[in-house]
């Protein structure tokens, strides 16, 4: 039955979610892009015809908004500090070799939860959809803008790349196919 027809259903809404960047949960977050994916087709031609097949899968980038409440939240510092953790040192002389690290994906996951996760919560606060974004590192960041025309909070913008998602749908009462949460778009 459609939700504006059963007076108990409850769709799910925009601004009900929760975020968890790198094993914290991020309070300070303003919106979240949905993820989502890509299909390559490949193209064989055979005499007069073409015909397409579903090629590769590629997990397409995420941008998250922050607030940048400061203090002990600091999203410029935590993100200057995953940026770290991956192996990166910001150049301080200029002639150091120890200037040139670079980043390494082997590094961040040994070093920080490499996981972001983003859960679609109910009316009561619940998690009822459950995305998840393996081995997830920041591919770009930008620290805000600056205006004297204006007294709104900073806002951090940071694009993730990942290796692949999965979704975990809680079950509703009505389904009696399992009591079990269900996973979907599980590649590892």
């Amino acid at each position: 039955m459609a939700f504006w027809k059963d007076g108990s259903a409850e769709p799910k809404r925009k601004f009900r979610f929760r975020a968890t960047i790198f094993g914290q949960v991020a309070w300070y977050t303003k919106s979240f892009g949905s993820p989502g994916f890509s299909i390559d087709p490949q193209e064989v031609h055979f005499s007069d015809h073409i015909f397409k097949y579903p090629g590769k899968l590629k997990w397409e980038d995420v941008s998250v908004t922050l607030m940048d409440p400061g203090g002990d939240d600091d999203v410029v510092n935590k993100t200057l500090k995953l940026i770290e953790d991956a192996g990166y040192s910001i150049p301080t002389t200029g002639g150091a070799n120890s200037d040139y690290d670079t980043f390494s994906k082997a590094e961040l996951l040994l070093n920080a939860s490499t996981d972001v996760i983003l859960e679609i919560l109910d009316q009561a606060g619940n998690a009822i959809e459950t995305w998840t974004l393996h081995n997830a590192f920041i591919k770009s960041a930008k620290f805000g803008d600056f205006d004297y025309s204006g007294e709104e909070m900073r806002e951090i913008t940071l694009d993730f790349a990942y290796d692949w998602g999965s979704c975990t749908l809680k079950a509703s009462p009505s389904d009696t196919t399992s009591t079990l949460d269900k996973k979907y778009f599980t590649t590892g």
